[in-house]
């Protein structure tokens, strides 16, 4: 979409937006109902591009990427969808007001917000397919207002049987987030595919080359001198490695960076 959306949106144009369909969808159709572009910059948007759907996904915070890079790394994700538009728009008004909590408004209007969920994941089961609706906060977020505004998301999916998680800092695998952020270029970086060397091989050489006392750029260093590539293509190969789950680099274990110590999976 080009352009951003108006900040202070009438109700015909909200039922606009509605109508072309954001928030609305699956795979790679879907259009989030807000995206970067939609709200001011506060330095901690993340734009993706997903192996798993083709699209490209918008997050409005640090918290909310860290939670789309897990969900893409699960082998049994199907679909991720963004900014998930609680619809029909008057039905989130009715829950608030059953529940006495007053229902959102667009900043400087009287128009009620459309409420979204940061995440609604699709998940292959083996009796069929999961949705879980993800709500993403810090805890330091967790003020009265906010949480009565998630209440309004936890009826709204109890109400279709769905299953709602609220993702914080605490309860999510931070160290294997951060780790798959460190090789996260590597999902959409050509430059590996077109050295026309595969993404283990590299990592089989990566790790012969490991030892405890050596930093990840010094093991780097030593194995694309060994193969003769550069650094880019070094990083997306072993990148597309750890993502395609063929290195042993265990992303569990501790923080990566280019100066630590790197551990491997027995």
């Amino acid at each position: 979409m080009a352009g951003t959306k108006s900040r202070k949106p009438t109700v015909e144009i909200v039922k606009r937006w509605i109508k072309a369909g954001y928030g609305q969808g699956q795979g790679s159709s879907y259009k989030p109902f807000m995206n970067v572009r939609d709200v001011p910059s506060i330095g901690a948007s993340n734009m993706v591009t997903s192996r798993i759907t083709g699209r490209n996904h918008h997050y409005l915070s640090r918290q909310e990427f860290k939670t789309h890079l897990l969900a893409e790394y699960s082998r049994s994700t199907l679909d991720i969808r963004e900014q998930f538009a609680l619809l029909p728009w008057d039905e989130t008004q009715s829950i608030a007001k059953n529940l006495g909590i007053r229902h959102p408004h667009f900043p400087g209007t009287s128009t009620p917000t459309v409420l979204t969920t940061d995440l609604v994941l699709s998940f292959k089961r083996p009796d069929g397919i999961e949705l879980v609706a993800v709500s993403v906060k810090l805890t330091k977020h967790l003020t009265p207002r906010n949480l009565e505004k998630l209440l309004i998301e936890r009826v709204y999916w109890n109400r279709r049987g769905i299953r709602w998680v609220l993702a914080t800092e605490t309860n999510i695998p931070n160290v294997r987030a951060r780790n798959l952020q460190f090789f996260e270029a590597a999902l959409n970086d050509r430059r590996g595919a077109q050295s026309g060397i595969d993404p283990t091989h590299f990592s089989r050489k990566f790790e012969e080359h490991h030892a405890a006392h050596l930093s990840f750029n010094e093991i780097m260093t030593k194995t694309i001198q060994d193969i003769g590539v550069d650094i880019q293509v070094g990083h997306t190969l072993l990148g597309r490695a750890v993502w395609e789950r063929t290195s042993r680099i265990d992303i569990n274990a501790t923080p990566l960076s280019h100066r630590s110590a790197v551990i491997l999976t027995v």
